[in-house]
């Protein structure tokens, strides 16, 4: 729509979501250790007026300039609304059952895209793009701030509970492959102690690569289909794979706190990189919607894998500082992934070669993230006291 109303290139669009992914990356970055000190509350409100405003404003840009600006307010917004609050208020509730938990509160993630993008085509085709872009801001405003008013809670300690549900036993202290020890979960990590470690730059190195090619193909879905299947067909496609994502991320929270974590993001870098590299060569219907079904199945389960190890191997207590530090560098570096594709297709007036490019950069993650393991040095150190955790 931002193309039909002013005649912009993609490259031109797609900058304009790199500059938005960049602010998300530097936010969420500032937003993480705000979230561990005062929980995540203050930020889903401020960030949900931010981008209630930022829609609101967005339907009566003019200028290129303009839609930057915009751009940058939402992406303030979207950071403090998004992963880091999220899943470090998952964090902080749940240790032995956090997969289970975070795949059951990601699927937002996948409920908003069978159920919003139909409801946003049908507003932008019956309203036009200044009309709708209103309602969408309302619409994030409503959702979220009665949440954040009454319903988030820091973490069990606010209410008199232990994460779980259970207080801590004497074998709390065991850890194994799938599940992280309470010791480990209660140490504190400093930004340059979490950047000393393997663990850290194996995390940001393997999402690094496969969310840009992840969030490449989430920008540029709808063009890429719609000449094959119509616009139309192309939001079906895109309702049936975040459909897919739903059931993909149940699935695999359901068994994800008992199987080694390394092992089933393999798996879905596999299936990802290979289902986005058969769509690029192939153009036949049927291929197409496999492919779809496929990359859908893990889109939501990555997202929540690079959240879950980063739980692992540097606890809850500090888990919205170290979430945010790595959201800086996978969040910027994939930033460039929609304008890169946006820019070769200017270039070739196809997405062949960058979708073929970024299909093949999910094999060098499957090995970066054999290394995404606790510090053995750092889980041996002494747990805090209250006090200090509460500083």
């Amino acid at each position: 729509p931002l193309r039909a109303e002013f005649g912009w290139s993609k490259g031109t669009v797609s900058s304009a979501v790199t500059l938005f992914l960049l602010v998300t990356a530097i936010s969420g970055s500032l937003i993480g250790g705000i979230v561990d000190r005062y929980g995540p509350s203050p930020t889903l409100l401020l960030g949900s007026l931010c981008m209630g405003l930022g829609f609101v404003i967005l339907s009566g840009v003019h200028e290129l300039w303009q839609l930057y600006a915009v751009y940058v307010l939402i992406a303030i917004g979207f950071s403090a609304t998004h992963s880091v609050p999220i899943s470090t208020l998952i964090s902080n509730w749940f240790i032995k059952k956090r997969g289970i938990a975070m795949s059951v509160a990601m699927t937002g993630l996948s409920l908003g895209g069978v159920i919003v993008v139909p409801v946003a085509s049908y507003l932008l085709h019956l309203l036009g793009l200044r009309g709708a872009l209103p309602f969408f801001g309302i619409a994030i405003c409503v959702v979220i701030v009665p949440i954040a008013l009454f319903l988030v809670k820091k973490s069990p300690s606010v209410m008199g509970l232990f994460p779980d549900n259970a207080p801590p036993r004497h074998n709390d202290g065991q850890q194994t492959k799938a599940r992280p020890a309470m010791s480990s979960q209660m140490t504190i990590w400093t930004r340059r102690q979490a950047m000393g470690t393997k663990a850290f730059w194996s995390i940001v190195l393997a999402f690094f690569l496969v969310l840009s090619g992840q969030v490449t193909f989430m920008i540029h879905v709808v063009s890429f289909l719609s000449p094959t299947l119509g616009p139309a067909a192309a939001a079906t496609a895109v309702s049936i794979m975040t459909g897919t994502s739903f059931c993909g991320r149940l699935l695999v929270g359901s068994f994800v706190d008992r199987v080694d974590k390394r092992v089933i993001a393999i798996v879905c870098f596999l299936i990802q990189g290979g289902a986005l590299f058969t769509i690029a060569q192939s153009s036949p219907v049927v291929t197409t919607y496999l492919c779809v079904i496929a990359f859908g199945l893990t889109m939501g389960n990555i997202i929540m894998l690079q959240s879950l190890f980063i739980g692992e191997c540097f606890g809850m207590v500090s888990f919205g500082r170290i979430s945010g530090l790595v959201m800086l560098f996978t969040s910027s570096g994939s930033a460039f992934g929609p304008m890169i594709a946006g820019i070769l297709f200017d270039v070739t007036r196809s997405y062949k070669a960058g979708f073929t490019f970024f299909a093949l950069t999910y094999a060098i993650a499957c090995g970066l993230v054999l290394y995404a393991r606790p510090s053995p040095q750092k889980v041996a150190s002494h747990t805090p006291s209250p006090k200090r955790r509460a500083t």
